[in-house]
């Protein structure tokens, strides 16, 4: 399985800017980023539950959509939110968009407001909303996010939500936003995740390479051993994958196809791993 699983690398939330946001701050402390992840975490500290296909959208009821989420335990999964809209397919009549906005009280919604002019990757800043409502001047499909910049401030710029890399053109959908108010963790494009020698493992550490849709990557590293079950290839430690038989998924080691070294013990087969060179999976 080829997929990697994406969690900001700090548990700080996504914040809001405040309505001069279109330049740096300079705050001098840390202003609670999100992360850019290269391609996630290995799956977090507690259990996986993955109810849903987030990338592809499957596994929900009509009026639902499938979101990553924490778990109480500490771990990561994806469920079934039920919302007024979709922030990727942009469901709202004309002259409107999608976003999440914060509500008093404090709770954060997915709603259809008032489509801003901000675009793709320009400065952003909270809109001129009606009371009891707060979103920010990006366009349809946007969402203003903080990053840290060189001088130590942080910046706001409209980054693209998704659902899956198809969407992010030469980047990947690879950033989460921790957002005050919601259980939901969307995700919007980042830069693209480093290749690197899935043999040599030669990621600067804590990261590991895994195997990934066009290529190994650098990924944060998981801690399942072989034959344990997951989702996602990062899930697994360094130097395995996880690979799919059926619905169901288990680490297995890397090996090189379609001979060489490292090759397989007690008997299994080195399998190919579509779109990873002579990167294979050791296949009892």
């Amino acid at each position: 399985m080829l997929g990697l699983w994406v969690a900001g690398c700090d548990d700080g939330e996504t914040v809001r800017p405040s309505t001069d946001a279109g330049t740096t701050l300079d705050s001098g402390t840390d202003a609670g980023d999100s992360g850019t992840v290269d391609a996630g975490d290995g799956g977090g500290g507690g259990s996986s539950d993955f109810a849903c296909n987030v990338a592809k959208q499957e596994g929900c009821a009509a009026g639902q959509g499938c979101l990553y989420t924490d778990l109480p335990d500490g771990g990561t999964g994806s469920q079934c939110f039920a919302g007024a809209c979709d922030v990727v397919r942009q469901d709202c009549p004309a002259g409107q968009r999608c976003t999440y906005v914060g509500l008093d009280g404090g709770s954060t919604q997915r709603q259809c407001v008032a489509a801003g002019t901000a675009t793709e990757g320009a400065p952003c800043t909270l809109a001129e909303s009606p009371p009891g409502q707060t979103y920010d001047t990006c366009a349809a499909g946007l969402y203003c996010k903080d990053e840290s910049q060189n001088d130590g401030g942080t910046g706001f710029f409209c980054r693209k939500l998704c659902h899956a890399s198809s969407s992010c053109g030469s980047g990947e959908c690879n950033t989460v936003l921790r957002l005050a108010g919601t259980r939901e963790l969307p995700l919007v494009c980042g830069p693209a995740s480093a290749s690197c020698d899935a043999f040599a493992q030669d990621c600067a550490s804590p990261l590991g390479c895994y195997p990934a849709a066009n290529g190994p990557v650098c990924a944060g590293q998981g801690s399942l051993g072989e034959g344990a079950t997951c989702e996602f290839s990062n899930q697994c430690s360094r130097g395995s994958t996880c690979v799919m038989t059926g619905s169901s998924g288990a680490c297995r080691t890397l090996c090189r196809t379609p001979a060489g070294s490292p090759g397989c013990a007690n008997g299994a087969a080195c399998r190919a791993i579509t779109n990873n060179g002579d990167v294979g999976a050791c296949v009892p």
